[in-house]
């Protein structure tokens, strides 16, 4: 399996430090180049761990051209949002894309691309015993500014059995 990641989950998975989660989900955790940019241009705490993942298991890749079927769908998303989703529409088979942006992610949808957000990815992480419980990583991400509301904490403590 090929795992394409936004922005957001990178970061937020940098902030507690459990970037090396990632590789446990996919034989290739691949971004496309405006992710890398907006990768690049972190410089919290989190940047020394983005930047040994960028240079270990995170690779960047090309950007497909991106057709004229979904250049309509991608209008009024980010530019690192507009790529992921390509990237992932264009690769189609085995592929989860990791993204945390609403818009995206129903953009994602309507494409029949298979996507999860970070918190999903945690409760995967769990489930495989590769973290204890998701109360206190939801806590400790939301800590260290990576914004989750209220009702999505109480939803993964929930579907964690928490």
């Amino acid at each position: 399996m090929k795992l394409i990641s936004d922005t957001g989950p990178i970061i937020g998975l940098a902030k507690i430090k459990k970037l090396y989660l990632l590789p446990q989900f996919a034989q290739e955790i691949l971004i496309p180049p405006m992710v890398h940019r907006e990768l690049l241009g972190k410089i919290g705490p989190e940047s020394k761990e983005i930047d040994e993942s960028l240079n270990s298991f995170i690779k960047v890749t090309d950007l497909p051209q991106i057709t004229t079927e979904i250049q309509g769908v991608l209008i009024g998303l980010g530019e690192g949002e507009r790529q992921a989703i390509a990237l992932a529409y264009n690769l189609a088979d085995d592929v989860l894309l990791l993204m945390d942006d609403r818009a995206g992610r129903e953009v994602a949808s309507k494409l029949r691309i298979a996507v999860t957000g970070l918190v999903g990815l945690l409760l995967r992480a769990k489930e495989r015993g590769l973290v204890p419980n998701i109360g206190s990583i939801t806590e400790e991400l939301r800590d260290n500014g990576y914004w989750l509301s209220d009702d999505i904490i109480k939803a993964a403590k929930k579907l964690a059995g928490e």
